[in-house]
């Protein structure tokens, strides 16, 4: 023990008589760790934030008709809907069905492309639909009675009207064979979805001319579209770990009230793992990223045998002598690899100690509104890592030194 703590002693003797050439020496590996750091953690707070928000939209699950089991998919019928808004318990956000279309909106400031939704009320309440800012949603009562009423968001409003101040206005709806005059009832704000789309538009130089609405899926008849019942049914739980559990519910009471169909006419449409496919991208970029970061390192190690190598041309004196009197070839080895050592391993330590100061700045900056997440796995890996390039880029000129004979090192005295 004290022979080692005089070796690394040596060392830090050496080190400290050559300051600005030991600094040059580690600045590679100082540079290589403080970037696998950074990067290591820019990946995993990008990969938190990724997974939280897939997280957040799997709250929803549908529950659609069993293709092998029924020939005509369509049998999930209002009466089932509401049945499974009662029979389901309080953590059901809403549980919603809806057919799309497409059709052309006639105003006073012309006629735009239009995305109707016929749907039942509680879309209101579903996962990706924005909230009310004017006005109410349709109601049960308007589904039974078909009432040509609708929602539009707000780009819509100010697109085909001017204005959002459009609770009962009018306007003219063409879908396949029908025209009707429609009232608006409400207004929904815009999504960011298309917030982003009308933005791409701006950029382009072009006027967006496509608006939505959401109209019960009763008044389809009016339009000759005969919709009488949906394929599948989406059910929005507020707490994500109950979405397994309610999925299973709602396909039994479903499957309970049409026995006539078969055992099982209904099933879970099998949900993407967003979190998982996300974070096996993130983890695979975030590596090859490090990877790249990490050829530094390599470059370091260089720069360490390089030194080393002047090292022992200049202590070749010392060398002859230690050998002169009996110092062994593994005490030589030893000491030049200590030295190495401590060289790769300082720079390491400043390494992680910048990297960790950049990771806490980008995240209390939130710079390109990332969270960076410090990793220590990434931080024990890159001390290991930083240690182990002065062992081996040391090995060379620690066993040329060690081999040099006393009385050729003696002679270039």
């Amino acid at each position: 023990m004290g022979q080692f703590l005089e070796y690394v002693k040596m060392a830090l003797d050496n080190i400290r008589s050559n300051k600005g050439r030991s600094f040059l020496t580690m600045l590679g590996i100082i540079i290589g760790i403080t970037s696998v750091v950074t990067i290591v953690s820019i990946g995993n707070g990008l990969k938190k934030d990724v997974v939280d928000a897939s997280n957040e939209q799997n709250n929803t699950v549908t529950i659609q008709a069993n293709e092998d089991e029924v020939t005509d998919t369509k049998i999930i019928t209002g009466d089932d809907i509401a049945y499974l808004k009662t029979s389901l318990n309080d953590s059901v956000q809403s549980v919603s069905a809806a057919e799309t279309s497409i059709g052309k909106t006639t105003t006073r400031k012309g006629t735009f492309d239009t995305y109707i939704t016929f749907t039942t009320p509680d879309y209101e309440n579903a996962q990706y639909t924005s909230p009310l800012v004017k006005g109410k949603y349709f109601t049960d009562n308007d589904v039974s009675n078909a009432n040509p009423v609708c929602v539009i968001d707000e780009i819509a409003a100010l697109y085909l009207f001017g204005n959002t101040n459009v609770i009962g206005m009018s306007l003219e709806l063409a879908v396949d064979s029908g025209i009707q005059e429609v009232t608006i009832v409400g207004i929904r704000e815009t999504s960011d979805d298309m917030m982003e789309v009308e933005q791409t538009y701006q950029m382009m130089g072009m006027e967006k001319s496509i608006s939505t609405l959401e109209m019960p899926y009763t008044t389809a008849e009016s339009f000759g579209i005969p919709l009488d019942a949906f394929s599948s049914v989406s059910v929005t739980v507020y707490d994500p770990e109950d979405a397994s559990k309610t999925a299973s519910s709602a396909v039994q009471i479903l499957n309970a009230r049409h026995q006539n169909l078969g055992d099982a006419p209904f099933m879970q449409q099998k949900p993407l793992n967003l979190s998982d496919m996300f974070g096996s991208i993130m983890d695979g970029v975030t590596a090859f990223v490090a990877l790249v970061a990490g050829i530094s390192l390599i470059v370091g190690g260089i720069g360490v045998m390089n030194i080393m190598l002047v090292s022992v041309t200049e202590r070749t004196r010392e060398i002859g002598i230690r050998k002169a009197l009996g110092a062994k070839t593994g005490s030589i080895i030893f000491q030049f690899l200590c030295e190495s050592a401590i060289i790769s391993g300082m720079g390491g330590l400043i390494g992680i100690l910048l990297g960790g100061a950049l990771t806490a700045l980008i995240s209390a900056l939130e710079i390109g509104g990332i969270h960076a997440q410090l990793s220590w796995p990434a931080v024990v890996v890159a001390t290991i890592f930083s240690c182990g390039v002065g062992i081996v880029f040391g090995i060379y000129p620690a066993r040329k030194a060690a081999r040099l004979s006393p009385i050729e090192a003696l002679r270039r005295m």
